[in-house]
């Protein structure tokens, strides 16, 4: 015969208890759901930023090439016709019948022919009252599928020196 205390440890044992495992395997669940959701956001924010990084090397990259071609221009003493050799290559040059130069480049900011070109370079004179002064407009144009977006633009002058019988004086 069962002794009394050993029945009432039977009847304990008949109700149901579930597994502490399962509530375990939910609250595991729950926290890789969260943190795959903290991954794919902390992803999205480090594609945009290589984005923006790549945007602000590409307009690095442009602000040096349009200073250099400044420099050059006021080197030049204002004659674009000098500056067609300025590092072109066959097909990285374009300059239409309005005097235009059009310099293509690639994504790495590199002289590339116009079918390739991610971004451009405008060289535009700029007409003048006076003899003495020349200048250009410089233009950075991003081409994003089919679609120019203006980035920047800038006026160099070049003041040129009048020879001594043309001064005033004398």
């Amino acid at each position: 015969m069962a002794a009394p205390g050993k029945q009432t440890n039977l009847l304990q044992r008949s109700t149901y208890q579930p597994p502490r495992s399962r509530a375990f395997f939910l609250e595991l669940l729950l926290n890789m759901l969260i943190f795959a959701l903290c991954a794919v956001i902390a992803l999205q924010v480090f594609v945009e930023g290589k984005l923006v990084t790549d945007g602000s090397a590409a307009l690095s990259g442009l602000t040096m090439e349009a200073k250099n071609l400044a420099g050059y221009y006021k080197v030049s003493s204002g004659d674009l016709s000098d500056l067609v050799s300025y590092g072109a290559s066959e097909g990285s040059l374009n300059r239409s019948s309005e005097g235009v130069l059009t310099y293509y480049y690639d994504a790495n900011i590199q002289l590339t022919d116009a079918s390739n070109a991610h971004y451009l370079l405008t060289l535009t004179p700029a007409s003048s009252t006076q003899s003495s002064i020349k200048s250009i407009e410089i233009s950075a144009i991003k081409l994003n599928k089919g679609v120019e977006e203006h980035l920047f633009s800038f006026e160099v002058v070049n003041y040129q020196t009048l020879p001594p019988e043309q001064g005033q004086g004398g």
